[in-house]
């Protein structure tokens, strides 16, 4: 029962603080909408701000499991490091679809969690791609003159703005009934495109 109060109460928030974002939510609220006793979410999270953590950690843990399993599991090379990046960030918006909106929300209005946990999870996206383009050159692979923190920013703006963007987009586009899965196999297509280094142009 007591668990149940708890899943309840993070199911609840993530929701609400997704709509309207953290400070205009009440503990009163959060209990109210959660059917539940609002000392709960003292006694699980130590008050509003711990259960927004856990929202947010619960948004991002799927990035550390990925994160995890490409450093045990290497990609055979760094182009396919990057494929299987994309990839996997695709299926990640589809199964968290308010992770856009609190990294939106974070960035325009941070509050405590922003450093303690999207900044972490950030940095450790940051550090792969980085990491992989680097290799990328070094192994020629990618283009010599790559700039390594551009090409991290370019294509996590590319994973993310399509997914922020969406609902707006299915409004005047004929793209309404596409996938991420499409889009990120086109959008992989142009960015590698551009990165990869063309022998026979040499």
């Amino acid at each position: 029962m007591k668990k149940d109060a708890q899943v309840k109460l993070i199911e609840t928030a993530t929701l609400l603080f997704a709509q309207k974002g953290f400070n205009a939510v009440s503990i009163r609220e959060l209990a109210r909408t959660a059917n539940v006793n609002s000392a709960l979410i003292s006694y699980y999270f130590g008050g509003k701000e711990g259960l927004y953590q856990e929202v947010l950690e619960e948004q991002f843990i799927l990035i550390a499991q990925m994160l995890r399993r490409l450093e045990e599991s290497p990609p055979s090379s760094p182009t396919e490091a990057i494929i299987t990046y994309a990839n996997n960030i695709s299926a990640i918006h589809e199964q968290r679809p308010y992770l856009t909106r609190f990294i939106l929300s974070e960035l325009m209005n941070p509050t405590p969690c922003c450093e303690a946990v999207v900044k972490k999870y950030i940095s450790c996206i940051f550090g792969f791609l980085h990491t992989t383009f680097e290799e990328g050159v070094a192994k020629g692979e990618f283009k010599p003159d790559l700039d390594h923190d551009f090409a991290t920013v370019s294509l996590a703006g590319i994973m993310n703005f399509f997914f922020i963007a969406k609902p707006i987009f299915q409004g005047f586009t004929s793209s309404s009934e596409k996938t991420g899965e499409e889009y990120t196999a086109q959008a992989l297509d142009t960015f590698l495109n551009g990165i990869l280094r063309r022998k026979d142009h040499e």
